[in-house]
């Protein structure tokens, strides 16, 4: 089992690991030959769980990894140790990350080169302890299955979401979340005393594949391109998500999966982030946040 590589783009894993703080103590990152991905399963109470995904040419250069296992290999970490790290290696000269043992313990290791004000190059060494994961283990940690979702659309901007929940998330343990065809949504919370609902228009629907047959959990031939679709969930899970805003979303596509899920697909484009402009914006990463309905 071998990795090693530059970091050049430590702003842009920093953003995603900050987007993942809230959610948990610790997660599990994935390194494959073409992605790396990090995943965050939360206790059953929240039962929200996060699969992000980032280009490794968005991430690394001269990319060195080998495995008996497919050339994967799984680590699991503090999310703050490795945010600590990583906020080391901010405006450095040159950042190697690699996988290493230290007095027999697995770590990644950030091997971070900087110079001082009078010129002098300092290198700083910031270790991250790591659990290593066999294949077995990771058999039992699978992206959730979820049946098709009866309306697509596009978020409004993450600064006016965050701005809304700040205002309504003591009012209530739950937050329904509608949206219908029509380019509508309404976020709604609700009390003994209080009953408020935030309107967004004029969004963007996106098309189904009409190539392919709906599921029958789909199939909605009674509703109307206004009917709105609703998915109550946690408020917390809710406020979650909008960590997001760390990545600077090109794209949040919200898919709502009435009494299962809301699902929301946040994709990071390269704008921001140094190094990486030529790369397609959707081919540099994405984060998805599955969020169980609330149960009454």
């Amino acid at each position: 089992m071998r990795f090693r590589t530059l970091l050049t783009n430590p702003n842009l894993l920093l953003r995603v690991v900050q987007s993942i703080d809230k959610l948990s103590k610790g997660a599990v990152l994935k390194l494959t030959t073409e992605k790396l991905h990090v995943i965050v399963i939360t206790d059953i109470g929240s039962g929200l769980q996060l699969w992000s995904d980032v280009a490794v040419n968005a991430l690394f250069a001269d990319y060195q990894l080998e495995s008996l296992h497919n050339n994967e290999i799984y680590l699991e970490f503090s999310i703050d140790n490795l945010q600590r790290a990583l906020k080391s290696a901010q405006g450095a000269l040159k950042t190697t990350l690699k996988l290493t043992k230290k007095q027999g313990i697995p770590v990644l290791s950030l091997i971070i080169q900087n110079q001082s004000a009078t010129g002098r190059e300092i290198t700083l060494c910031q270790d991250v302890p790591v659990r290593v994961l066999t294949p077995l283990q990771m058999e039992a940690i699978r992206e959730p299955l979820v049946p098709d979702s009866q309306v697509h659309i596009m978020m409004p901007p993450l600064n006016s979401l965050r701005s809304i929940a700040e205002r309504i998330k003591g009012m209530g343990d739950r937050v329904a979340v509608s949206a219908n065809r029509e380019g509508a949504m309404k976020i709604r919370v609700a009390n003994d005393l209080v009953d408020i609902t935030t309107f967004f228009r004029g969004l963007e629907n996106l098309a189904y594949d009409s190539t392919q047959e709906p599921s029958s959990a789909n199939q909605t031939p009674d509703r109307e391109p206004s009917d709105f679709y609703t998915a109550v969930v946690d408020m917390k899970n809710f406020v979650r998500f909008l960590q997001s805003y760390h990545v600077v979303p090109k794209n949040i596509v919200c898919c709502i999966i009435e009494h299962h899920a809301v699902v929301f697909y946040v994709y990071i484009g390269s704008a921001g982030y140094g190094g990486v402009n030529e790369i397609d914006d959707q081919a540099c990463g994405s984060l998805t946040y599955f969020i169980p309905v609330r149960q009454v």
